[in-house]
């Protein structure tokens, strides 16, 4: 740390606790979730009230899909529905992969971000408490992902006219839930240890969330 700004820190020292956390996006702002999958209206308050009542700063991280997949509703992720049968289907086998490889590309630049951001407030004697990745996600899934090939294919089987609410959290994101990590968090892991930083990740429930549950995030 600079020697002027080390003699700042003293002379002017505060309330601030010097811990920070970082999270997913959407636990602050669930309006950039997939469409149908918004189950509070802003942010996730019991989640946020347990790290504030902690005394620990929350820095939220960009929406990964939000920047890869099209903006807030995320367009590109709809190409798939009803298509089945149709010449854009037929290049599944050509399209799938580039929009995975594409999404990595950008995950990857994203990453790179978020771990020089936590540098910064590392080597300025800050506490990284650790990052709250969001289960169930194809992005920010820590422990629980989503199988994103099975995903697109149901969206294929299915017209725009059979998709509500209902169908689009069981058929598509439920019972296509498997163990692993979201392509961002898989990204920021791998910057991580090439800086050799370690912090520990946790992983709100978006299942019980999507339930009615109330989730208390353990620290």
């Amino acid at each position: 740390m600079d020697k002027k700004i080390k003699i700042l820190t003293e002379k002017l020292k505060d309330e601030r606790s010097k811990k920070v956390i970082f999270v997913s996006h959407c636990i602050l702002n669930e309006n950039t979730r997939y469409l149908g999958g918004a189950f509070r209206k802003g942010c996730i308050d019991e989640v946020v009230d347990e790290i504030q009542n902690q005394g620990i700063g929350i820095v939220q991280m960009k929406c990964p899909e939000q920047k890869a997949w099209g903006g807030i509703f995320k367009k590109h992720m709809w190409r798939p529905l009803g298509s089945k049968n149709t010449f854009l289907y037929k290049l599944k086998g050509v399209l799938l992969p580039f929009f995975i490889w594409n999404t990595k590309r950008i995950y990857r630049k994203l990453a790179k971000e978020v771990v020089a951001e936590i540098k910064d407030y590392i080597d300025s004697g800050f506490e990284v408490v650790g990052i709250v990745g969001l289960a169930g996600s194809p992005s920010c899934g820590v422990n629980t992902t989503l199988d994103i090939k099975k995903s697109a294919e149901v969206l294929a089987n299915t017209s725009i006219d059979d998709l509500d609410k209902n169908k689009m959290n069981e058929s598509c994101i439920k019972e296509l839930l498997t163990k692993g990590k979201g392509l961002f968090i898989e990204a920021l892991k791998e910057k991580l240890r090439k800086e050799s930083i370690k912090i520990k990740f946790y992983e709100h429930d978006l299942i019980s969330e999507m339930n009615g549950k109330d989730i208390i995030l353990k620290l």
